[in-house]
C-alpha cells in the first residue's frame, strides 16, 4: 500500500499555495516597464518654462490630497514604502503630468492614480500664476517600523529561498538531501509574521512530503496534522489550501493504516476543494481543483473498495466520472 500511495502523491506541492507570490512577480515586471515612461502630455513640458520648487513648498500649498489605494497584493506580500513622482502643476494647481521617479512597481500606479487627483493653490511669480514642477512622495505603510520591516523582508528572503531548495530537491527525487531543508522550513516559518500562515502550511506540508516519499509516513503525518490544524485556524472552508491539508492528512492515515480517519479526511478533501471550485472565478483555478478532486477521488475509491464498501465505492466512481468529463487536457 506505501508504494502505492507514494506514486499518488507526487502531484506538484500546492501550486495554489503561491499563486499570489506568482502574480506579484508578473505585475513587478509588468509595472517596472510602466515605470521608467513618461506620460505624453509631460513630454516637451517638463524641462521647458517651468519654475521648480522645493517639495516643502509645494506642500505648503497643497489644499486636496488624496490618499492612495493600498494595493492587496502588496499587503499581502506585507510591502511597504515611498513613490517619489516628479509632478508639473498648472496655473490653475491641478497635476498636468506626472513622472514617476522611484517607488517599488505593486505602488505605482495607485500612487498615480492618487497624486493626479490633488489640487495645488496656484504658485506665483510677480503676482501671476506660473506652471511649476515639483517631486512629491506617496507613502505606502504597514506601519512596522523600518528596522522591523527591514528583519521582516530579509526572513522572507531566507524563508524562500529555503523552500526552492526544498522543492527542487523533491522533484529531482533525492528525498535524503531534501528532508534537512525542508525540516527546517518548518521553523524559518516561524520568524515570519502571524499573518504569513500560509507560508506556514506550506513548510509543514514539504516537511511531510519529504518523510511520506522516504515511507517514515508516522513521522509525515505529524507534519501533514500541523498543517491542517493551521489551516483551519486560519483559512475559510471554501479555500483549497484546507482541501489539500485534509488531503495530505488522509493519505498520511491511509500510509499508517488508520482507515476510518483516512476516510474522513479523504471526504472532507473532496467537499472542501469542491466549495473551491463553485467560488473561483478562474477558468484555469477551476480546472487544477477538478484534477484535485479526481485525485482525491482515486485514493478514497481505492480505500473503500479495500475494506469492502462496494456501493460507496461505485458512488466515488461516477462522481470521478463526472469530474473527469469536465477537466481540459
Amino acid at each position: 500500500m506505501g508504494l502505492t500511495l507514494a506514486v499518488g502523491l507526487t502531484r506538484e506541492p500546492h501550486i495554489a499555495v503561491r499563486s499570489w507570490i506568482l502574480a506579484i512577480a508578473f505585475l513587478t515586471s509588468v509595472l517596472s516597464w510602466g515605470q521608467s515612461r513618461t506620460p505624453p502630455s509631460a513630454a516637451g513640458k517638463a524641462e521647458k518654462g517651468l519654475v521648480s520648487v522645493q517639495s516643502e513648498t509645494a506642500e505648503q500649498n497643497l489644499i486636496k490630497k488624496v490618499a492612495p489605494v493600498f494595493p492587496p497584493l502588496a499587503r499581502m506580500a506585507r510591502l511597504q514604502g515611498v513613490v517619489k513622482i516628479e509632478v508639473v502643476i498648472s496655473k490653475t494647481g491641478s497635476v498636468e503630468s506626472y513622472k514617476v521617479l522611484s517607488g517599488h512597481p505593486l505602488f505605482v500606479q495607485s500612487a498615480i492614480d492618487a497624486v493626479k487627483q490633488w489640487q495645488f493653490k496656484p504658485f506665483l511669480v510677480d503676482d501671476q500664476p506660473v506652471t511649476t514642477k515639483t517631486v512629491v512622495e506617496v507613502p505606502f505603510s504597514l506601519g512596522v517600523p523600518d528596522a522591523e520591516y527591514k528583519a521582516e523582508q530579509k526572513n522572507n528572503q531566507i524563508y524562500f529561498k529555503r523552500e526552492d531548495e526544498c522543492r527542487n530537491l523533491l522533484k529531482q527525487r533525492r528525498y535524503g538531501e531534501a528532508e534537512a531543508p525542508c525540516r527546517s522550513l518548518v521553523e524559518l516559518s516561524e520568524r515570519l509574521p502571524l499573518e504569513r500562515q500560509l507560508e506556514r502550511m506550506t513548510a509543514n506540508q514539504l516537511s511531510g512530503h519529504v518523510l511520506f516519499y522516504q515511507r517514515k509516513y508516522a513521522e509525515a503525518l505529524i507534519f501533514y496534522q500541523r498543517e491542517l490544524a493551521i489551516g483551519t485556524a486560519s483559512l475559510k472552508p471554501t479555500e483549497a489550501e484546507l482541501g489539500y491539508a485534509y488531503y495530505d492528512v488522509a493519505m498520511g492515515f491511509h500510509a499508517t493504516g488508520e482507515i476510518e480517519k483516512a476516510q474522513s479526511n479523504y471526504e472532507r478533501a473532496e467537499a472542501t476543494l469542491r466549495k473551491a471550485r463553485e467560488q473561483i472565478g478562474s477558468e484555469s483555478l477551476k480546472n487544477e481543483y477538478s484534477k484535485s478532486i479526481q485525485s482525491v477521488l482515486r485514493h478514497l475509491i481505492a480505500l473503500l473498495r479495500e475494506t469492502g464498501q462496494e456501493e460507496a465505492a461505485t458512488q466515488a466512481k461516477q462522481r470521478a466520472d463526472t469530474i473527469a468529463r469536465e477537466i481540459r487536457p
